[in-house]
């Protein structure tokens, strides 16, 4: 208030106007992120990743204060991840996979997801249980990029990482355009260990970059 203004209104009005106006500067300020609870996060590099998919639902602890960053992950239940970015649409839990049953907690997120060709299986099974590798995700987070009409023109050339010739037939295009979206990145500056078993952390890093550089 001017001075003039301030003449004009009582000191218990202004008061009240100089709180409020600290509390607004207060409310605008941006929230300091919350601990995680896990004690078993020791790497500097995951932090921010494990962070984003666990406040945003994404990712959840093996218990109440682990994460197991190192752990690998199951084909189920990455898909499951997938299927909580989507929000869960509706899905039956039922599949035409041998090795899925309806009662399993995966069961809706591959009906949907093998629905909408963003999974296939393999001699009528998906195999829920077994370790997703790194190329398994390129090609599940390609399909899904397209299954949502997003951008996917993006690719790289792979010559540079020693195992290159490792990396699946089925599997190459995607894992191109992984890498050219720094979704999957080389494990060192020469090995992109496409066939090697993803862990948590490397999939929280995954999700991370596919929300803020694929689907922003």
């Amino acid at each position: 208030l001017t001075k003039a203004q301030q003449a004009l209104v009582s000191k218990e009005a202004q008061d009240k106007l100089a709180a409020c106006e600290a509390r607004i500067a207060e409310l605008e300020k941006p929230e300091k992120p919350a601990d995680l609870p896990f004690t078993d996060l020791t790497q500097d590099w995951y932090m921010d990743s494990i962070r984003y998919v666990y406040e945003h639902e994404l990712m959840y602890g093996t218990t109440d204060t682990t994460f197991a960053p190192d752990a690998a992950l199951t084909r189920g239940m990455f898909v499951t991840m997938l299927y909580r970015m989507e929000g869960k649409p509706e899905a039956t839990g039922n599949t035409s996979f041998t090795d899925v049953p309806a009662n399993m907690y995966y069961a809706p997120a591959i009906a949907w997801a093998s629905a909408n060709g963003v999974v296939y299986g393999s001699n009528g099974k998906y195999d829920p249980d077994g370790k997703i590798t790194r190329e398994q995700i390129a090609a599940i987070l390609h399909r899904y990029a397209k299954y949502k009409k997003y951008d996917v023109s993006k690719d790289t050339m792979l010559s540079a990482f020693e195992d290159s010739d490792k990396i699946s037939n089925w599997a190459y295009a995607s894992m191109q355009w992984a890498n050219a979206e720094k979704l999957i990145n080389g494990r060192s500056a020469s090995m992109l260990a496409p066939q090697g078993k993803a862990t948590r952390a490397e999939v929280a890093q995954m999700l991370m970059n596919f929300c803020n550089n694929i689907a922003k």
